[in-house]
């Protein structure tokens, strides 16, 4: 009598613990998941959803391979299921297993060839050809006026690869503006002018850092997405002493609880109503709050730590304030090559600026704007690292990276192909190459159509100037000299 009773109120409570475990993942708090999912696991090992979270979480915190093993077990238990090989595809290719993931995306498309997504995904790691016929089903998705507006999105980006690797870049070019039309959702300009005069107005003088020695050496890569971050991210993590903790939101998340603070004690709601307010204590109290968004798993064993989200560059000061031990890397890519990668790439809804070129080209000088004011105010724990000099003659330029975050040589940070980290940026297969200067001077096939970035940049001239910058970076590390 009390044996069904019994099975009943344990699959209810296995699924709770589900829910709740995935309302755990859901809040970043993967070691705390993974401690209900894995005895879900052991009572059933076959359970669809309790596999996938399982290998979602393993996967957060960097354990790519274990995320691979329970993923490929979900895909072999249900040969049937399209989302499960593709999910297997996705994971593989972060983890740089790009024949493993492009196997599993064809399963995927066998069993459901008309699926848009897997389709696109499958596109990045190895475009198909322009006269192929997964093409024409994407061109069929573009053209069909019930498919849906993410299905269209997809395909117009996929199209846009297929042409441009088919050396039709007019037609490639169309697809991408068609692509971003349909994502475009505004752009604040005000927003992004008010931010950087704050921090053009903010007055540094007197105002004191907190002590950090129990801190560790973080080392900040940012820079306009699509510079050369994540390729500088895995040459460096090929260092003994460097681990990473990749595109992580934990100064975004610090600055603003800082912000809301100071707001709610002095009634003062600009970008830098903290600065010369805090106390010794209160910054100690936000510099373990970053830390903890920082390490949700505990901290990383490595001399020098890196924290690689490109946009956190605004945000370089309150680092400087938290962190005084901190240093900082800034990667300068040429304003229509970065310009052009970042509006040919899907970001969604996580750039607004990217859908236009007008916006990049004013993001862009805002960018360098502040970075400007920054290598002023941050002096030598600020270096600029030209991305062309980098990929022409990087032994040169990791030496001295590697200099400035206070380590010695390492022959390995020349051979980021052979880093078996996950990548899970949009440049994902091109780290996945030895150093090489593909990524140099792409924009010039694409020259007319990039005329409204160049003009929003502020023409020729601001281009020159910038072409002055990169060199002065590639020689000392500063876009322009320091005064004497």
């Amino acid at each position: 009598m009390n044996q069904p009773l019994m099975h009943n109120t344990s699959a209810q409570h296995g699924a709770g613990a589900l829910e709740t475990a995935s309302e755990l993942a859901k809040a970043g708090k993967y070691g705390k998941a993974l401690q209900l999912l894995l005895v879900l696991l052991r009572q059933d090992p076959s359970n669809v959803r309790v596999l996938d979270l399982t290998a979602t979480c393993y996967l957060e915190i960097g354990d790519s391979q274990t995320a691979v093993r329970l993923l490929e077990l979900l895909a072999d238990s249900n040969p049937a299921l399209p989302q499960a090989w593709g999910k297997l595809a996705a994971v593989r290719a972060t983890s740089g297993d790009k024949a493993g993931a492009v196997q599993a995306f064809e399963q995927a498309l066998s069993l459901a060839p008309g699926d848009v997504g897997l389709l696109a995904a499958r596109n990045r790691l190895e475009p198909f050809a322009s006269d192929s016929s997964a093409a024409a089903r994407l061109r069929a998705a573009v053209q069909n006026t019930g498919a849906s507006q993410r299905d269209r999105i997809l395909s117009h980006f996929a199209l846009g690869v297929i042409e441009d690797r088919a050396g039709a870049p007019a037609t490639a070019f169309d697809h991408y503006a068609q692509a971003n039309a349909l994502t475009e959702t505004g752009y604040d300009h005000a927003f992004q002018d008010a931010r950087l005069h704050a921090q053009l107005a903010a007055d540094w003088t007197g105002a004191a850092c907190g002590e950090a020695a129990d801190a560790p050496r973080m080392l900040f890569v940012t820079g306009l997405p699509r510079s050369g971050t994540t390729l500088l991210e895995t040459c460096l993590t090929r260092h003994s002493q460097i681990d990473s903790i990749g595109e992580s939101e934990a100064l975004s998340k610090t600055a603003a609880a800082v912000r809301r603070y100071a707001a709610g004690r002095y009634g003062d709601t600009g970008w830098w109503n903290w600065l010369g307010r805090l106390s010794g204590e209160e910054l100690e109290q936000f510099r373990t709050l970053f830390l903890h968004n920082a390490f949700p798993m505990g901290r990383l064993d490595a001399a020098v730590v890196v924290d690689k989200m490109p946009l956190n560059c605004f945000e370089m000061g309150l680092a400087h304030f938290l962190l005084p031990n901190a240093r900082f890397l800034f990667l300068s890519r040429h304003p229509l090559d970065a310009g052009l990668s970042i509006f040919t790439m899907n970001f969604g809804a996580g750039h607004r600026y990217s859908s236009r070129l007008e916006w990049i080209g004013h993001m862009t000088r805002c960018v360098y704007g502040s970075l400007l004011d920054y290598q002023a105010k941050l002096g030598e724990t600020l270096r600029v690292q030209s991305f062309e000099a980098l990929v022409t003659g990087p032994e040169a330029q990791i030496r001295s990276v590697l200099q400035h975050a206070g380590l010695e040589w390492e022959e390995d940070c020349l051979s980021p192909e052979q880093n078996t980290r996950a990548v899970r940026t949009a440049s994902l297969m091109q780290v996945r190459d030895s150093i090489n200067t593909a990524g140099l001077e792409k924009w010039r096939r694409y020259e007319a159509q990039l005329e409204p970035l160049k003009e929003a940049l502020g023409g020729q001239a601001w281009i020159d100037q910038w072409q002055q910058w990169d060199r002065n970076a590639a020689k000392t590390g500063r876009l322009v000299p320091d005064a004497a």
